[in-house]
């Protein structure tokens, strides 16, 4: 029977028992030293790889973000000068369609008021009414209803003062 050496420091010593056979020593054993630990320097190296790979990217994203942010405030810069641009040409196409603004320009172009009209019956063929030439106005007639002022005013946009130069 083999006593540990733990045991033989925590058993009390006893006296042999007379006609007992003496205690046999336990046997000891050569137990291989360890290997000796190895440089924490390779641990180390890829602790600062991956810190540095990780600061490299969140700089990298951060970078990316600013010039994202920088594009789209380019991009409504313009959005805004399309809707300003887009919103004067509507305001010319109101102004270029008054009656007013098509009558001066239809007699710029010569053309003139029709008479009376006149209709062609299909089921006999005729015509119903009398067809006469119309006569151009006088240049100088005066206008029954006064031409709308509200566009003649400066074509140039101030804006509220908040919008980008």
């Amino acid at each position: 029977m083999a006593i540990s050496s733990a045991a033989a420091r925590t058993a009390p010593v006893r006296a042999p028992r007379p006609g007992a056979r003496p205690a046999a020593r336990p046997r000891l054993a050569v137990v291989a030293r360890p290997a000796p630990r190895s440089s924490i320097m390779p641990f180390a190296l890829l602790c600062t790889a991956i810190v540095v790979l990780t600061l490299a990217s969140v700089l990298f994203l951060n970078i990316r973000m600013s010039d994202m942010s920088f594009q789209i405030t380019r991009l409504q810069g313009q959005s805004q000068d399309l809707r300003e641009a887009q919103q004067a040409l509507q305001e010319r196409e109101d102004q270029l369609s008054t009656p007013q603004e098509l009558e001066a320009r239809a007699q710029a172009l010569g053309m003139v008021p029709t008479g009376a009209p006149i209709y062609i019956d299909l089921s006999t063929g005729t015509v119903l009414g009398e067809a006469s030439a119309a006569a151009p106005l006088p240049a100088a007639a005066p206008a029954a209803i006064p031409q709308a002022q509200i566009y003649q005013q400066d074509q140039q946009y101030h804006g509220m003062g908040n919008e980008r130069d």
